[in-house]
């Protein structure tokens, strides 16, 4: 594929994010310290945003950027995470999002420049 970035960090950054929070959720049910069901929701939610992160990578890839409706999703459920656990896992995915919103800015400063 020919890549129109040099490296995407923002889907990048979400996938070393998921796969920390999976690790660290296979670790806590191993160790039985966490209820089956906090601890699936904390896993399943790292296998997503590696899914996410890989879907935003052939995205940027692709593009040069994330798309507006893409960057939204991602905020969306950040904030709503935010809302209910405001010290949490959430805050990191704060990054990529700036990231990404920060390469479509750019893009579309371009776009209106030309």
């Amino acid at each position: 594929m020919d890549s129109k970035t040099r490296f995407p960090l923002a889907g990048a950054l979400l996938i070393l994010i998921g796969t920390v929070h999976t690790a660290l959720g296979v670790v806590l049910f191993l160790a039985d310290d966490q209820d089956a069901e906090l601890t699936f929701w904390f896993t399943e939610f790292g296998v997503l945003a590696i899914g996410f992160g890989i879907a935003m990578i052939t995205l940027e890839r692709a593009l040069g950027y994330l798309p507006g409706p893409v960057l939204l999703a991602l905020g969306t459920a950040t904030v709503f995470g935010l809302a209910f656990m405001p010290l949490s896992g959430f805050l990191t995915v704060l990054l990529p999002l700036g990231i990404g919103a920060f390469g479509w800015w750019r893009a579309r400063n371009e776009r209106v420049a030309a």
